[in-house]
């Protein structure tokens, strides 16, 4: 562990909740998608997808998933990893669908990244008021051991690992994870790949920050890059483009609705964005719920 300690090097470049009610079944199987370079994805599709970079200097993984799922998760990356345990751990939030697995590896020696947000939620837990959802409660074995304030840059498995925070996106405490001589992306909930998104308007999220934080994704990726999702199949830029257009679109039709003076109630019994329901409808987030984003978020209300 010593060792891996030291590869972690802190380089400046510029200076849930109960959160996800569609983890819910049991009894299925990991997907494992092989992206090069030593980089496996893991999709239960219950939860969000975990990457791990395993390698000579140890095993990265990005998120930990639930409790019910976390020996799922670590059973098939030791089958990759040949039964090595978890080194190094990188939170992209702090939402229980992504932190949850925490207490498991870090009794096992795993040392866990995250934005400093992650922490101050985890100690201090809020509701989302827009799910209907009371705060969850947390020990500080979930907490995170290293935060992160800045950029950030690992030396890991013959890999750059960059690591970038965008504000006011999906929470307050996004990062995402940049694997550079791989070109492969961990985007954590910053991408819902062909999903409406879930913005957590409550815990410092923002439709203009969430757009935000998928410009800065394709910024720094290229045609070529495989773009792992918070949720959902992996991603191109084509798909995360798709997302902003959806996003900018639905966010102006329900602007423009409530500059006419229109409830939430009276904008929903319109259906302004059923034309979207075929493409970007999921059992989380429906066109309703996404409507309720919008309002929330232009508003500061909920009705």
């Amino acid at each position: 562990m010593k060792k891996i300690a030291q590869l972690v090097t802190f380089i400046c470049w510029c200076g849930f909740v109960n959160a996800h009610n569609h983890d819910k079944g049991k009894g299925f199987d990991i997907k494992v998608t092989d992206l090069g370079s030593n980089i496996f994805e893991l999709r239960t599709e219950r939860s969000g997808n975990v990457a791990v970079l395993i390698g000579t200097d140890g095993v990265f993984m990005v998120d930990t998933q639930m409790e019910h799922l976390v020996e799922l998760i670590d059973h098939t990356q030791k089958k990759l990893s040949r039964k090595r345990d978890v080194n190094l751990i990188l939170n992209t939030h702090f939402h229980r669908d992504h932190v949850r697995g925490n207490a498991y590896f870090k009794q096992r020696g795993a040392i866990i990244m995250a934005h400093p947000n992650v922490r101050r939620y985890l100690e201090k837990p809020k509701a989302i008021k827009m799910l209907g959802h009371i705060s969850p409660s947390f020990t500080s074995e979930y907490y995170p051991t290293i935060d992160i304030a800045t950029n950030t840059l690992i030396k890991m498995n013959g890999q750059s690992i960059e690591l970038y925070h965008t504000p006011k996106a999906h929470t307050n405490s996004d990062l995402f994870v940049v694997f550079k001589e791989a070109n492969v992306i961990h985007a954590g909930d910053l991408v819902f790949n062909r999903r409406f998104p879930f913005i957590d308007i409550d815990n410092g999220g923002s439709v203009a920050g969430y757009i935000a934080g998928i410009e800065k994704v394709i910024k720094v990726a290229n045609t070529d890059t495989k773009i792992i999702s918070g949720h959902g199949q992996t991603a191109t830029i084509a798909d995360l483009e798709a997302s902003i257009i959806m996003l900018t679109e639905t966010h102006s039709i329900i602007k423009e609705l409530i500059q006419q003076g229109l409830s939430l109630e009276a904008i929903k019994a319109l259906a302004p964005l059923d034309k979207y329901k075929e493409k970007w409808d999921w059992a989380f987030i429906s066109s309703d719920r996404m409507i309720t984003t919008h309002y929330y978020d232009i508003t500061g209300m909920l009705e």
